[in-house]
């Protein structure tokens, strides 16, 4: 075949691959631009075409694998192959190549401001706020304006505890794209945060649902943070009304039966029985389901749903407590060797870190800086457990006060003595012990008098913790004063499911735990002013070769 016909059939195959992306036969375009790279493999044009369409397929491995085979032979990227490259890394959980991939395609063309965007969403994710916030404004000074960038910037601002600017950056976003969702929760969610007023946290969504009665998004949105301030049957009125109008809305579904478990178990079953139909048995889904069934009391049926659960995905934190709670109203003796409270659940002190003569110097520095990210807050995220609180995150690779960036070293010897201890099973815990592990989030909570936490578990992590920073006196009693407690599950279930063990609190006390483990706190009673002061993480397993 000569040159010039050669090239004939690469532009035939890309022109056609081109097409069938436009037209969404996404395979059919895959299949053209493969037969293209096929003739000529270090084609720009046909490799940032095949990894659009590789990326919008969701083959994340073989978009990367696209790319990298250019980079591989030398040739060097155009701009809009280091942001394809950043996107798939991206969506990979890849965030430090991802961040640098995103700084290539900058630094190839500096007027790129979808890769600022770009970097801007990385940093974001790797919890580099400011910096966010800084790629987030780049790229909208660079003429990449629109929802998603002001999205971005307001999101980063708020993270970063730049209060004023982010609700400046939520409210014109808002008004101009009245029904993004994800901009409605994160800024109500932030006026909640800062004034404990659901009327003024949801006060956007008012004019919004006006404008669109059928958004059920946001009026999701409005149930659950009318349901987090106490307004339960309220939260499920909003619901129900529209589902009146829309019964097969499996969203609807879903929320309705989390909000009714409360108060109604055989009203969430119901709900979440139509949910399991409308979804085909989705896993989200099939975990409402199982929670309803405990609330009903159908412990026997909850084992079959954990199971497909489990067998979708053997580390599901959800579906093993799910399973453990049916257990144990089941008396089968397999709960006690998972919840074998003895064995999974230590109590530990900190070690001093460097720098600090002795731990309670080192806890008052921690509490003082802590106490200064809480300060500006007035009530708990609308999606996390506690409740007459706050809560901050805590980035360690930005952490600009010395105590808080001496964490990871304070509890690096009590973690390291758990996994060691801990050894090797075939349970859910010890059969992920590599020996070797790594800190996903650390955040802070602070609980003023009559705080806690509700029961939970938590879905990222296989060693969860409690870490005591500034504790008044705690009550001496078993199950006292913001005392940490085991077993009882965040729904209620029939029949009832009591606490079964106890952690009095102390200052310079870490507790870990499994993650799948459920856990709460009995109200913190203190005097006027007093608070409880509290950092925790999540804990997850590294492989040794990544040590």
């Amino acid at each position: 075949m000569s040159e010039a016909m050669e090239a004939d059939g690469v532009a035939a195959h890309v022109v056609r691959g081109e097409r069938f992306a436009r037209e969404g036969a996404l395979v059919e375009a895959e299949t053209e631009l493969q037969r293209a790279l096929a003739i000529t493999p270090l084609d720009t044009r046909t490799v940032a075409a095949l990894a659009r369409v590789q990326l919008a397929l969701n083959r994340m491995p073989q978009a990367s694998a696209t790319i990298d085979a250019l980079t591989d032979a030398g040739v060097a990227l155009p701009s809009e192959l280091h942001r394809l490259r950043g996107q798939v890394l991206l969506a990979m959980s890849r965030l430090p190549e991802s961040v640098s991939a995103f700084r290539a395609a900058i630094a190839a063309d500096p007027a790129d401001g979808q890769a600022e965007f770009g970097l801007a969403v990385a940093l974001g994710e790797s919890g580099l706020d400011a910096e966010a916030a800084d790629a987030a404004g780049n790229a909208i000074a660079k003429g990449y304006d629109n929802a998603a960038s002001r999205f971005a910037l307001a999101r980063a601002l708020s993270a970063s505890g730049r209060f004023k600017e982010a609700i400046a950056e939520f409210r014109p976003l808002l008004r101009r794209h009245p029904l993004h969702a994800a901009a409605h929760a994160n800024f109500a969610d932030l006026v909640w945060m800062l004034t404990g007023d659901v009327d003024a946290a949801t006060a956007e969504l008012g004019p919004a649902l006006q404008h669109a009665p059928s958004s059920d998004a946001l009026r999701i949105i409005r149930s659950r943070f009318l349901h987090s301030a106490g307004r339960t049957g309220l939260a499920y009125s909003e619901l129900a009304a529209a589902l009146g109008k829309d019964p097969r809305n499996l969203e609807l579904h879903l929320a309705a039966a989390q909000t009714s478990l409360t108060f109604d178990p055989q009203r969430a079953l119901a709900h979440a029985e139509r949910a399991v139909y409308l979804s085909s048995g989705q896993a989200r889904a099939l975990h409402v389901y199982a929670e309803a069934l405990l609330g009903a009391g159908h412990a026997e049926r909850v084992l079959s749903v954990t199971d497909a659960l489990l067998g979708l995905s053997p580390d599901d934190g959800h579906a093993i407590a799910l399973r453990a709670s049916a257990w144990r109203m089941l008396r089968d003796p397999r709960y006690h060797a998972l919840y074998d409270y003895e064995r999974f659940v230590r109590a530990c002190t900190l070690d001093t870190p460097d720098g600090w003569p002795d731990l309670a110097s080192y806890l008052r520095d921690l509490a003082r800086s802590l106490h200064a990210r809480h300060d500006p807050l007035s009530a708990h995220p609308v999606a996390q457990t506690l409740r007459g609180g706050t809560q901050v995150l805590l980035s360690m690779q930005r952490a600009d006060d010395p105590a808080i960036r001496a964490l990871p070293q304070a509890i690096a010897g009590p973690i390291r003595r758990y996994i060691d201890e801990l050894g090797t099973g075939d349970d859910p815990l010890r059969r992920r012990n590599t020996g070797a592990y790594e800190i996903g989030e650390f955040w802070s909570v602070r609980l003023r008098n009559g705080g806690y936490h509700l029961n939970h578990y938590h879905g990222k992590g296989w060693l969860s913790s409690a870490c005591y920073v500034e504790i008044p006196d705690a009550s001496c009693d078993v199950g006292g004063s913001g005392w940490l407690k085991f077993g009882e599950p965040h729904m209620p279930t029939s029949p009832r499911l009591q606490p079964e063990y106890c952690v009095r609190p102390e200052p310079g006390l870490l507790v870990l735990f499994p993650a799948w483990m459920w856990h709460g706190t009995m109200p913190f009673n203190g005097d006027d002013g007093a608070t409880r002061l509290t950092v925790a993480f999540d804990v997850v397993p590294r492989t040794r070769t990544g040590t």
